[in-house]
Order: structure tokens, then sequence, then C-alpha cells
């Protein structure tokens, strides 16, 4: 397996940045390039939505909906267009009612949903019913969005807001300020859709080589952020260790471990160099540092920590429940921790406080249960047993006959990304206590090994604005959870088990 982690970061360091396109995205890149318009033309759904994920997580179908017909709108007087136009709105009318059904917004939903429909009103879309429609259940948040955010620092480069500026519209743009958030490299804030936003209320072509040689490289298409190039790393890095010491891994570890110490700031590190720092980012670095023998000041959390739990990204609305299981992680694996009991006590009653009351949990960061409940139970067993009992029940007792664990039953693919989340805590539960049934892990092996081709050919399961599949991230953690699993049959003490 050290042979399949190294040819996977040989392969990060020769072609970074490697994520899934994102229709959303690309819709605001179709005002401006005519092959984006084409793609976006030929990537609209059966049911008249889009969205480039399999599954049909209404929150990013609607925005990657309206952010298409807008363009097409806007660009196009073809009948056949407007025949697209049409059926967009009507997925959009079916679609709208089912938003409660989604356990989590996407990223900044709650401020791009408004904005988009009064640029389709704008364009003579039809959209009036459904602002309507969305004015009692989106309005609150929207207003309860910007108001963590004072007016005056709605561009400031370090506020993730600017991440979705393109929610302020052509009108209420303020063209001075947005020199500031311009990266060296031309980009808006990490993201293609900001960039695309600001090269036509502006006018300027400072973006404009970013975004053609993100179209080059998606054939038409662009992804739903980059640069990300920091988070690319630091997840493959943390899912090693988990089954290796990563110095074995020298010295296909320097290069992003050098990436990681170049990229650390006072505040930690985030999913760029380019973009803010994180908490969840900056806890997986810490301990990627620690196993690797760097030291770093640990107290670089206390940024994101505020009176009752801690945030993921300053100013934000709603809790990441996937970092507090991370901070867990590192408070009790980093050493030389000031304030370990305290911060430790803090992040664990925010999880007690979820854990204690459901089955299983899930993250604004990833669609399935699986990722966020998996991860609970590998880092809290051994930790705060008591806080996971009904996780890890949960775990087993919802294995499917063929060995998988899946969340979507109706897009078979996605069972690979999530049977790997469940296997790789099972597996290491069975590590620190020997209390899982042995078949368990055996059966979810094998339905992996028998079922993985490409992680290109799975749906995109992670949240940005539209869902997409971090291609290097979720191929780490495929091969992970057969490290894992391949770790304990070379243990002779399981051979009985067999």
């Amino acid at each position: 397996m050290i042979q399949a982690y190294t040819k996977l970061l040989t392969k990060i360091h020769g072609s970074p940045n490697y994520i899934s396109p994102s229709a959303y995205d690309t819709g605001w890149a179709a005002w401006l390039y005519p092959q984006a318009l084409e793609w976006v033309i030929d990537a609209q759904r059966p049911d008249g939505s889009w969205g480039v994920s399999e599954l049909e997580y209404y929150h990013g179908r609607v925005i990657a909906t309206l952010s298409a017909i807008n363009a097409l709108a806007a660009t196009s007087s073809n009948g056949h267009d407007l025949q697209r136009i049409e059926r967009g709105i009507a997925y959009l009318e079916k679609a709208i009612p089912h938003l409660a059904d989604d356990a989590f917004e996407s990223v900044s939903f709650e401020l791009l949903l408004p904005s988009l429909l009064e640029t389709g009103i704008s364009l003579g879309l039809k959209l009036n019913r459904l602002k309507a429609l969305i004015e009692p259940q989106i309005m609150p948040l929207y207003q309860q969005k910007l108001a963590l955010t004072p007016k005056e620092l709605l561009y400031c480069p370090h506020i993730p807001l600017a991440h979705a500026l393109e929610f302020i519209g052509f009108e209420k743009l303020d063209r001075t300020a947005v020199s500031q958030l311009r990266a060296a490299y031309g980009g808006i804030h990490s993201s293609p859709a900001a960039t695309a936003f600001v090269e036509i209320a502006v006018g300027c072509q400072e973006g404009d080589c970013f975004l053609k040689t993100l179209l080059e490289r998606y054939n038409g298409a662009v992804p739903a952020m980059l640069p990300f190039e920091v988070f690319e790393v630091i997840w493959p890095l943390y899912h090693f260790s988990l089954s290796h010491n990563l110095q074995s891994l020298k010295p296909a570890i320097d290069s992003p471990v050098d990436l990681l110490k170049q990229a650390w700031g006072e505040e930690g590190v985030g999913i760029s160099s380019h973009f803010i720092p994180d908490a969840d980012c900056t806890a997986l670095a810490l301990l990627i540092f620690d196993a690797v023998g760097e030291t770093i000041d640990p107290l670089v959390l206390e940024t994101y920590e505020v009176e009752t739990h801690f945030q993921c990204y300053l100013r934000e609305r709603n809790i990441s429940l996937g970092t507090h299981i991370h901070l867990v992680d590192a408070l009790n694996k980093v050493k030389n921790f000031p304030r370990r009991e305290e911060m430790l006590a803090k992040a664990l009653n925010v999880l007690a406080c979820h854990l204690t009351t459901t089955d299983y949990i899930i993250d604004k960061w990833h669609i399935s249960p699986y990722y966020s409940t998996a991860r609970a139970v590998q880092t809290l067993v051994g930790v705060a047993d008591e806080i996971v009992a009904r996780q890890l029940n949960w775990l087993l007792k919802t294995q499917r006959e063929d060995g998988s664990w899946t969340f979507y039953p109706h897009c078979p693919k996605a069972a690979i990304e999530e049977t790997a989340y469940a296997l790789t805590a099972l597996t290491q539960v069975y590590e620190k206590t020997g209390d899982i049934p042995f078949a368990v892990l055996e059966r979810g092996y094998r339905y992996l090994t028998s079922h993985y081709t490409s992680v290109e050919a799975l749906p995109g399961m992670w949240i940005a604005k539209e869902l997409y599949n971090p291609y290097h991230v979720v191929e780490s953690v495929i091969l992970l959870a057969m490290a894992k699993y391949q770790n304990l049959t070379r243990k002779p003490r399981l051979k009985m088990v067999f």
C-alpha cells in the first residue's frame, strides 16, 4: 500500500487542483466564453436541471439551474435555448419546495438564490412566482448571514463571504473595492464564479487568463473552487497517517509537507495559500506536522474559538461537526498543547449534544452521514465511548447484504466512497477494541475492491456551491480503507477470525 500512497502523492504533485467541474460556476463563465456556453447547452439533464453530480441535492441543482438559464437568457435568442430555459424553470418550480429535504444548504445558498432570481427577472425570465415562494424560507437566512458581516467588510480579503461575491449583483457591486480581492493568479477568492461575475460586471480582463486556463483544462467547464492545492495535500496526508507512519513515505511526502509549511500562517492554513485559513484544515495540518516531527504552536486554534464552540470559518452561520471531530483528534494527539483539557471539553460537549440524540450526523461539508458519523466513531472510540455508542451501532446495523454502506441506494456509485468511510472507522475500532465482527470488515473490503474502478466515476458528495468530487482526496480515503483492512489481515492473531 505504501507504493499506492506514493503513486497518489506523485499524481498530486504532477496534476494539482484536480476537482470535478461545476455547472453553477460554468454558467457564470458562459456569459463570457462560447466554449462554456456550449458546455452549458450540452449539460442540461433530462429533468430540465443542471448539475454535475449524479446525486440530486436540491440546493446545488437549483442554483446551478438558475446560473445556466441566466447565462442562456443573457447570451442567446435561439429557440432551442429558450426551450431549455423553460424546462429549467419547470424544474425549479418542482425542486424549490424540496429544499428542506436536504440536510444543509450548499455554500452561500441563502445569499445566492435571491440574487440569481433577481438577475433572471432582470433578464426577462418569469421567476417572480419563485421569488415570492422562497421569501418566507430563505430571506430570514439571508438577513442572518449578512448580519454576521458588516457592510464595510464585504470586500475584505480576510472574510470568506467574498468567495460568493456574485451574490451582490451587478448594480450593487462596488467596482472600486474589487481590486483588493484579486489574487496574484487573477482570480477572486478561489471562486471561478466570483471571478467571472467581476469580469462581466467590470468589463476588465484581469481574470481572463485564469478562467481560460480552467476552460482548457476542463474542456469548456470550470470547477467549483480553485486553487485548492493545500486542501488537496492535507487530506491525503492525514488519511495516510491513520494507517502508516508518514516518515515511511519519504521522499514522497517531502514536497506536500513543504507546501504546508509555506502556506502556514498566524491563523493556520486553508484550502489554498491564496485563500483564508479555516479550523478544519488547520487541525489536520497540526496532526500532519506532529506526525513528521515538526513543532507548530497549537494555540493557533484559539483563533476559531468562541464562547460555546469552534468556528470552521470566522463569521459562519452554522457550525461544522466535522471540524469539532478533527479538533478533538488534534487536541488528543498533538504534544505540548496549552489549554488542552478546556478546549477538548468544549469540542466534546458540542459533539455530545448532537451525537447522543441521534444515530448519525451530517456535516455541512459532505452530504453523506457516513462521512461525518464514521469520522466521529474512529476519533472518539477510546476517547469518549459513551458519546458514539449509538453511531457505532448504526454503522454495524446499516451494512447492506453486499457488504456496502450507503445513504443513497438510488445512486449505486455513491456507496464506494461511503463504504470507505464506514470501513475505515470500523477497522479503527477493531484495532482498538477487537469488538467488531471481522466478517463485517471482510464483506466491506470485498465490496470495495470488487466495485471500485476509478475515482472519476464517483458522484460528487462534497458540498461547495454545488456538489463536487475532490478526486485525489476521495482516492486517498479509499486507499486508506483498503490499507487498514490489509494491515489487520497481516496480524497473526487475526487469522483465527476467518
